[in-house]
């Protein structure tokens, strides 16, 4: 199948730089560094990734590349999401060689400690260089050397306050004090990751067209293209493809930057199909793996219930609420499997803490789409913490107003739900009991 090479400015050649005139520097070999960078999608590096590693590797023969990524979501698709919470990723990542990603909301899908382990896990460095967060205080860049030379690669993230102890600071400050320092560091070349659309990123290339930037990859979006921007390169790459950068030092500096669309029935590169077909091999396992027996198949506010109890025991909260319009299905009687619980609950909610007076309590009880797990006794003049998820805490239920900095638990509403379910440790000899339905509510 022919290649479809999208080439960004005829395979943007640039003669710059010019190496110092002291010695003849055409006598010598030239040193060549090829980058390869990968773009963000949800589970595609798990099941995309041995083919497009066969072919940055043995079709474009480049095996020693320095392959990078705007960002890996450790996510193994909704089916799997809680079973490994990024193993498989970082498996994957492994086999691949990724020295660096960059991440966004869709790479925290387990929590922000969980996204800082993703690196420390597969090897590759977790570049934020305008975000800065409490947890594992990641770098703003990182000094790769690839046969001599030196190559820098900066993140620019889209993670914030919404998606965890994330801050960002202003993009134009960060990108600068960056670059100058991989400048200090002697950087030949200069890669910027980012997470997301190249939106705000491009008029700062515009406004500053003397900044050393080689090559800027960024996702797709509306009004987007592939361009040169002063003496940037920026392209825009989705899952399946790749983009390249080859910069070749001799009595000049030249480069060549391109997007590479793999063909989707390309051979795999072998190591890394073993890797995923291992990974999926042990989902399916996990998923048929039996967490609870019903005796009788529960009703949806049975479900909605449990799934309160769930999330007030695993938070440790003093009451919990779910509501029977987040559940994406009913539950049957008999051996109930991790991978019913995944079909039946939404896959990426997260579980928020939620400070709410007693009195809001005992009102939540009678809202219609509201289940709650609750003490003995409310208080209405006392103080509790809810648990319940992110969803519920923004959307009809008012939450929003008791409270407008809950905290997020950094956990999932799956891997929460699970956990409480195997701890109850249910048999057909001693089913899970189901809680009392609620009194119909007017």
């Amino acid at each position: 199948m022919r290649l479809l090479l999208l080439v960004v400015s005829s395979l943007v050649a640039c003669r710059e730089r010019p190496v110092s005139a002291a010695f003849d520097a055409s006598a010598l070999p030239p040193k060549v560094v090829n980058v390869v960078v990968t773009g963000p999608g949800e589970s595609w590096l798990v099941h995309d990734g041995p083919r497009l590693i066969e072919h940055w590797r043995t079709q474009a023969g480049w095996p020693d590349a320095l392959v990078l990524s705007t960002g890996i979501s450790a996510s193994l698709g909704a089916d799997g999401l809680p079973l490994f919470e990024g193993a498989a990723t970082a498996a994957m990542m492994k086999a691949a060689n990724v020295s660096a990603f960059t991440a966004g909301p869709r790479d925290v899908d387990f929590g922000a400690e969980a996204l800082v382990s993703l690196g420390a896990q597969s090897g590759a460095m977790l570049l934020l260089t305008n975000v800065r967060t409490s947890v594992g205080a990641p770098p703003t860049f990182a000094m790769f050397d690839r046969g001599g030379v030196k190559v820098a690669v900066l993140g620019v993230s889209s993670l914030g306050k919404g998606d965890g102890p994330f801050e960002a600071v202003p993009l134009e400050g960060a990108v600068q004090t960056t670059l100058d320092a991989a400048v200090a560091q002697k950087a030949q070349v200069v890669v910027v990751l980012v997470n997301g659309c190249s939106t705000a990123l491009r008029p700062l290339l515009e406004a500053h067209r003397d900044w050393p930037i080689d090559l800027v990859v960024a996702s797709p979006c509306e009004g987007a293209r592939d361009e040169r921007v002063g003496a940037t390169s920026l392209l825009h790459v989705k899952a399946g493809q790749y983009a390249s950068l080859r910069a070749e030092f001799g009595g000049v500096r030249s480069l060549a930057a391109q997007v590479v669309d793999a063909p989707p029935d390309g051979k795999a590169e072998p190591q890394a199909a073993k890797v995923r077909e291992a990974w999926l091999a042990k989902l399916a396992e996990e998923r048929a793996r039996p967490v609870a027996f019903f005796k009788t198949a529960p009703e949806p506010a049975q479900v909605a219930l449990l799934v309160a109890a769930a999330l007030r025991d695993g938070a440790k909260a003093d009451a919990a609420l779910f509501s029977v319009a987040s559940l994406r299905g009913p539950l049957s009687a008999g051996a109930l499997s991790r991978g019913a619980v995944l079909e039946v609950l939404p896959a990426f909610e997260r579980v928020f803490l939620v400070d709410v007076p007693g009195e809001v309590l005992t009102k939540l009880v009678s809202h219609p789409d509201a289940f709650l797990s609750l003490p003995a006794k409310v208080d209405p003049n006392g103080s509790y913490v809810l648990a319940t998820t992110e969803l519920l805490y923004r959307v009809g239920i008012g939450l929003e107003a008791v409270d407008a900095n809950p905290l997020d638990a950094d956990v999932l509403l799956p891997t929460t739900v699970l956990r409480w379910l195997e701890a109850k440790g249910s048999s057909e000899k001693a089913p899970l009991a189901l809680p009392p339905l609620p009194k119909r509510r007017r």
